[in-house]
C-alpha cells in the first residue's frame, strides 16, 4: 500500500505548493486575484479636451472625492494639490483671453461709424435791434471863450522870432492893443492854412524870485487871452498848446520878461 499511496499523493503536493507560491506572490504585490488596479487623473484628462469655462473647480472635485469614497475603489484617484494649483492658474488666462475681444469691440465699432454730417442753418440769424436810450443825452459843446477886446492905450509891441512872433505886455497887465491883437490873428490865419501843424505859446511874466506864484498867475492870464483870440479866429483848441512859465529864467531875467512867444510846431528851435 505504501507504493501506490506515494505515487497517488505526489501530483497533489506539487500543485499545492505551486498554488501557495502564487498566493504569496499575489499577497506580496498587494493584488487580488483576477483584478488590476489602474489610477487615472480626471482633472488632467479634462484639461486636455475641455474648454476653460467648462473645467471643474478644484474645490468642487475635492469635495466630491470626500463625499464619495467609492470612486477610489472603482479606479479613479483623487486630485492632488499640485493639479488643483495648475487648474486654478489656467482660469485667469482663459478669462483674460475671452474678455480681450469684447473690450475691443466698441473701439472698432466707433472707428468704423462715419461722423455725423454738419448742421448748416437755412439762413443767417437776424441782425440785433439796438433800441435808443430811454433818455436822450444832450451834447454840450465846449463853450467858446469871450474874445478879448483890443485896448488902444495898452502897452505892447510885436517882434519876429524864429518860427513865429513875439508880443509884449505891460507889467502886471494882460491887455492887448490893436497891433498885438492883429499879430495874434495873423498867427491864427497861418495855422488855418497849415492844418498839420500846431501852435505853441510860451508865456512869461516879470517878478521877484521870492514870489514865483504872482508871475505864474499873470502868465496864465496872458496865455488865456492869446488862446481866446485864436479860438475865435477858428483855430481848434486841440491845436493850441499854452505853456505857463512864469519867471523866464532864475539866473538872469531876459528883457522884456512880460511877453508871449508864438511858434509853429514844425519850426521849434532845438533846446
Amino acid at each position: 500500500m505504501n507504493g501506490p499511496q506515494k505515487g497517488f499523493h505526489r501530483p497533489h503536493v506539487g500543485r499545492l505548493m505551486a498554488a501557495v507560491a502564487t498566493a504569496g506572490l499575489v499577497a506580496a504585490l498587494g493584488l487580488e486575484s483576477g483584478q488590476a488596479q489602474v489610477t487615472t487623473d480626471t482633472a488632467a484628462l479634462n484639461a486636455l479636451g475641455t474648454p476653460a469655462s467648462a473645467k471643474p473647480d478644484a474645490h468642487t472635485n475635492e469635495g466630491d472625492h470626500k463625499r464619495s469614497p467609492t470612486r477610489a475603489r472603482s479606479g479613479t484617484a483623487p486630485v492632488s494639490q499640485t493639479d488643483r494649483h495648475a487648474t486654478a492658474s489656467e482660469k485667469p488666462a482663459a478669462s483674460t483671453a475671452t474678455s480681450t475681444p469684447a473690450a475691443t469691440k466698441p473701439a472698432a465699432a466707433s472707428s468704423s461709424s462715419p461722423p455725423p454730417p454738419p448742421t448748416i442753418p437755412a439762413a443767417p440769424p437776424p441782425l440785433p435791434v439796438l433800441t435808443p436810450p430811454p433818455i436822450p443825452v444832450e451834447v454840450h459843446p465846449f463853450p467858446m471863450p469871450a474874445d478879448p477886446p483890443a485896448v488902444k492905450d495898452a502897452v505892447g509891441e510885436v517882434r519876429p522870432i524864429v518860427g513865429g512872433l513875439r508880443i509884449t505886455f505891460a507889467a502886471d497887465s494882460a491887455q492887448l492893443n490893436p497891433e498885438t491883437k492883429n499879430a495874434v490873428l495873423a498867427f491864427g490865419k497861418m495855422l488855418l492854412e497849415h492844418p498839420d501843424i500846431r501852435g505853441l505859446v510860451d508865456v512869461t511874466a516879470s517878478g521877484v524870485p521870492n514870489d514865483p506864484s504872482r508871475p505864474r498867475r499873470m502868465s496864465l492870464s496872458r496865455g488865456l487871452a492869446v488862446r481866446a483870440v485864436l479860438m475865435n479866429a477858428g483855430v481848434p483848441s486841440t491845436r493850441i498848446y499854452v505853456r505857463v512859465i512864469g519867471l523866464p529864467d532864475k539866473t538872469g531875467i531876459e528883457t522884456p520878461a512880460d511877453r508871449a512867444d508864438m511858434r509853429r510846431s514844425d519850426e521849434v528851435p532845438p533846446p
